[in-house]
């Protein structure tokens, strides 16, 4: 229409809508909220309940509420945790300070392939058990366009039993070595300090734990001690329980709860905050209808300001949405993925290396306009 681009830059805080949900608060707080947000020049409008409040208004009215509450004594806390999930929830591009290299997330999304060197994983147990074959398979998903490769060696399916240190070690550390030696970025898929110590002397890059630090106390310090990135997943229990129960009061809320305070452990244990990623668990300890209410209110975990991984592929809930088996939930595992990424996904964890690949470059354009 002609507008001046300092016209745009005036509106559009007055244009983009926010809802903050805001718990812990003390009852001075909360009234403080009440008042100033009346006196907001732009409006903002408060919902009070039993566990806390919701602040809904457009950017500009939620930074003026913030510019005041900052000059509360008993409120600038509050205005700082308010002033971070806005700022958190615009960025769409993080750097990971990495062990060889640093790791660019964002804004175009990030594949990671999946490498189950086991017998027994849900989708493709037993394919790639034997070494040679494994590593052909991480030089075709790099192919195919995987930015990393999750190589793990115990399946985490629902129900599955552990596995002995000794054979885990035996089943990925040949794998690690040989493509971290063609210079892919690896990441090692284990619950074990062990053997994501041993991974990492192989050339690993980054450690997923499915049990964010749960399973194993030792896992935080060689973590730390090799200053490399870490995937930090929801689970409740372990793979062999963690369908017994999955009903929740208020999921997406337990699921933000349980990873905000994992990364708070992980930085009080010398891990850096910049080097955490976080996965909310799709298929960890959820029923299918949990699984989709995470993916559609995928956003609200961008408020924690970290790049967020989601783990769709080929899982159960996507074969009983479309009443398909293992082998025909690929064109699910694309839907849920694209939607993911709209959602604010950075990191999408697939079997499907070129199918995905070319479903995120579209879903990326339409993002990014």
């Amino acid at each position: 229409m002609g507008v001046d681009p300092a016209g745009f830059r005036f509106l559009t805080p007055k244009q983009l809508h926010y809802n903050l949900k805001v718990e812990g608060l003390t009852e001075g707080q909360a009234k403080t909220i009440k008042e100033d947000a009346l006196k907001a020049p732009a409006p903002v409008t408060v919902a009070a309940g039993a566990s806390g409040m919701i602040l809904s208004g457009t950017l500009d009215g939620l930074r003026s509420l913030i510019d005041s509450l900052k000059k509360r004594p008993q409120a600038s806390v509050v205005a700082l945790c308010l002033g971070e999930a806005l700022d958190n929830s615009l960025k769409d591009e993080f750097i990971i300070p990495g062990r060889k290299k640093d790791l660019k997330v964002g804004p175009a999304t990030v594949i990671m392939g999946i490498l189950n060197a086991t017998p027994d994983s849900f989708s493709d147990g037993g394919l790639f058990l034997d070494k040679g074959r494994a590593v052909e398979r991480a030089f075709e998903m790099a192919e195919d366009g995987a930015d990393w490769i999750d190589i793990g060696g115990e399946s985490t399916r629902p129900g599955a039993s552990p596995v002995t240190l000794k054979e885990e070690l035996e089943r990925v550390i040949p794998v690690v070595e040989a493509v971290a030696l063609r210079g892919f970025t690896v990441s090692i898929d284990t619950t074990k300090a062990e053997v994501a110590k041993e991974a990492l002397e192989a050339g690993a890059s980054i450690v997923n734990d499915v049990s964010a630090f749960g399973m194993d106390e030792r896992m935080i310090g060689v973590c730390a001690g090799y200053a490399c990135p870490v995937v930090l997943m929801h689970m409740r229990g372990t793979p062999r329980t963690m369908q017994k129960d999955v009903s929740y009061g208020d999921l997406v809320s337990e699921v933000y709860g349980y990873l905000s305070s994992r990364v708070e452990f992980a930085v009080e244990n010398g891990i850096e905050r910049n080097r955490v990623i976080i996965d909310p668990g799709l298929g960890f300890g959820k029923s299918v209808e949990g699984n989709l209410r995470v993916v559609k209110e995928l956003r609200e975990f961008k408020s924690l300001g970290l790049p967020v991984l989601i783990g769709p592929s080929r899982k159960s809930f996507i074969g009983k949405t479309l009443g398909s088996d293992t082998a025909g939930r690929v064109s699910g595992t694309l839907a849920v993925s694209v939607i993911s990424i709209l959602n604010g996904a950075n990191i999408v964890r697939v079997h499907d290396v070129k199918e995905a690949k070319e479903a995120a470059l579209l879903a990326d354009a339409v993002k990014m306009g």
